[in-house]
């Protein structure tokens, strides 16, 4: 046999000794995972004492735990499971911030602060742009006790990820709405291409707190952009000004032609500040236009909408709303929205699922939470009012709103 045969020989071997090795793996860890649904413990101790973990297919496939899948396994159990694991990634995977981040999560569990803020310290090294490692990073500032630092890492995590709350930290009201605004200022060294993104959605935040001015101070570097233009038309239907609107939406749809869905929003504009100033043939063109330009757009139902509501006519005004939502399933203002008309329109039920998905979207919100409970005290729903209001409380048990709600519920169904 010629030394060429031999060394194609020798290679295919050595990949089937690979690709044998790792089909084991993957084997034992699809009979690992399977028990974690019924039997998380039993699966911590198999990581923590198993041989076969210490498998390179095995480690490369542990990447994608999470400590959800391990339910109430108690923290002696994870600790050295965590431990374990992490020095098996660090070791097979050193580039990855895998195994630093499980080895820090192991330290924090087991109370050895320094040590965890060492490994993140490490992890992050690798990866400086993980959401999740700056949150873990916040934990271990605050079991420190060092509360300005976690909060750093925490807007950090908020501009890098809007919305992210796993892992997640226990904060004050003041606390979460100073860590979000100051997510929102960071976003622009994060996300530098999406300026106009990153100023709309400061100045929508300055604007929800009552800050006016210096929300359109946001926006005023950016006023030629198109985004920018209608967003300040809407803030001018909102105050009820709708002159100066129209005006700047007719001279926007004068200029050359933009892309469709910003003249299909244009026009849905339009539609309502025509209504507004008492012109409903043209509001009702103006949103039929709308709806031609880009029929898949949620911006033309809202526009008719709006009209519906002021005419009084909640159960049209609740239809274009649902066709709305149809296409912007994650909007949260609209679900609360389609909560405030359905109740008008007498659909209880669709109200309370409204704001039921608004608070699935957004867990942390004790408003939401507030106004669900609200609406089941007002359907007399007592026993899902109180099944909402102890997961709210759980997450924030100083909330003044909830706290006037669980007394007005305790009024509400008696000492017994």
């Amino acid at each position: 046999m010629s030394p060429g045969k031999r060394a194609w020989i020798g290679l295919a071997i050595a990949a089937a000794a690979v690709l044998s090795v790792d089909t084991a793996g993957w084997w034992w860890w699809l009979r690992a995972r399977a028990t974690a649904p019924e039997n998380p413990g039993a699966l911590a101790a198999k990581l923590a004492g198993g041989r076969a973990i210490a498998w390179p297919p095995v480690v490369e496939r542990t990447r994608r735990l999470a400590l959800r899948d391990f339910g109430e396994v108690p923290r002696e159990v994870l600790a050295p499971m965590l431990g374990r694991i992490g020095s098996l990634q660090a070791r097979w995977m050193p580039a990855h911030p895998v195994g630093a981040a499980n080895l820090a999560r192991s330290a924090l569990l087991s109370g050895d602060v320094v040590e965890a803020e060492q490994q993140l310290a490490a992890a992050l090294l690798r990866d400086p742009s993980l959401p999740g490692l700056r949150r873990l990073r916040a934990l271990t500032l605050l079991a420190d006790g060092r509360v300005e630092p976690a909060l750093a890492e925490l807007a950090i995590a908020e501009a890098i990820a809007p919305g992210l709350r796993s892992p997640p930290v226990d904060l004050t009201p003041g606390q979460e709405a100073g860590v979000r605004m100051r997510g929102l200022e960071l976003r622009d060294s994060f996300y530098p291409r999406r300026r106009v993104d990153n100023a709309l959605a400061l100045a929508g935040e300055l604007r929800r707190l009552g800050l006016d001015l210096e929300a359109r101070q946001v926006l005023a570097p950016l006023a030629a952009a198109p985004a920018v233009q209608l967003e300040l038309a809407q803030w001018s239907i909102d105050d009820g000004d709708p002159a100066p609107a129209r005006q700047h939406l007719e001279a926007l749809l004068a200029k050359p032609p933009a892309a469709r869905g910003q003249r299909a929003r244009c026009w849905s504009l339009l539609a309502v500040a025509r209504d507004l100033e008492g012109d409903a043939a043209g509001a009702l063109a103006a949103a039929q236009e709308a709806l031609r330009l880009d029929p898949g757009s949620p911006y033309p139902y809202l526009a008719l909408a709006t009209l519906a509501e002021r005419r009084g006519d909640a159960p049209t005004a609740l239809a274009h709303l649902r066709r709305a939502w149809g296409m912007a399933p994650g909007d949260v203002r609209l679900l609360t929205r389609i909560a405030r008309v359905a109740e008008r329109a007498d659909r209880g039920s669709d109200a309370a699922l409204a704001l039921a998905r608004a608070l699935e979207l957004e867990p942390d919100s004790a408003p939401l939470a507030a106004s669900l409970v609200s609406l089941q005290l007002r359907q007399g729903r007592f026993a899902e009012a109180a099944s909402t209001l102890a997961r709210a409380l759980d997450r924030h048990p100083t909330d003044p709103a909830l706290l006037q709600l669980a007394q007005r519920l305790r009024s509400e169904v008696g000492p017994g």
